[in-house]
């Protein structure tokens, strides 16, 4: 197992809008769709599932937005070394086949809803990790990283 978590997040935009999942832990928070890479997956084939499981809905994956760094070994404060070095890695992403989101039928714990935010009201909310800025930032100026699959890449001939 790797010493770094791998999580695969989608950002959803449609109307000026950006889809959250809401969870209520301590306190209403909010997060990107997304979650831990699992073995054998692809990172793009774990984009898909893991928006799938906390909104219900169907995307194409896009390019890569953003990449996001916890190295709690490098915070100060509330956090302790012992929590898990993730790496998050954003996709822009696109509704298909009329999905609507909504909650699960089986929720990760202590999520209650999955919610359209105005992206103007972003700033205004608990949104972990805290990349409304960089969020909003890419929204203006749409920079995109390539992801670049090797099994998609033509095969060397040596």
């Amino acid at each position: 197992m790797s010493h770094v978590r791998v999580r695969c997040t989608g950002l959803i935009i449609e109307d000026n809008s950006i889809l959250l999942v809401e969870y209520d832990n301590n306190g209403i928070h909010y997060n990107l769709p997304g979650g831990g890479l699992e073995p054998g997956e692809t990172i793009v084939d774990g984009v898909i599932r893991e928006v799938y499981e906390e909104t219900n809905a169907d995307v194409e994956v896009g390019k890569l937005a953003l990449i996001y760094e916890f190295a709690p070994h490098k915070q100060s404060g509330d956090y302790k070394v012992t929590e898990r070095h993730g790496l998050h890695l954003i996709f822009e992403c696109k509704l298909i086949n009329n999905s609507i989101p909504k909650p699960p039928r089986q929720p990760d714990p202590h999520q209650v809803a999955v919610k359209w935010i105005p992206l103007d009201e972003i700033e205004s909310i608990l949104l972990i990790p805290n990349i409304s800025k960089q969020i909003k930032e890419y929204v203006n100026n749409r920079k995109t990283i390539d992801l670049i699959e090797d099994h998609q890449l033509e095969r060397l001939k040596l």
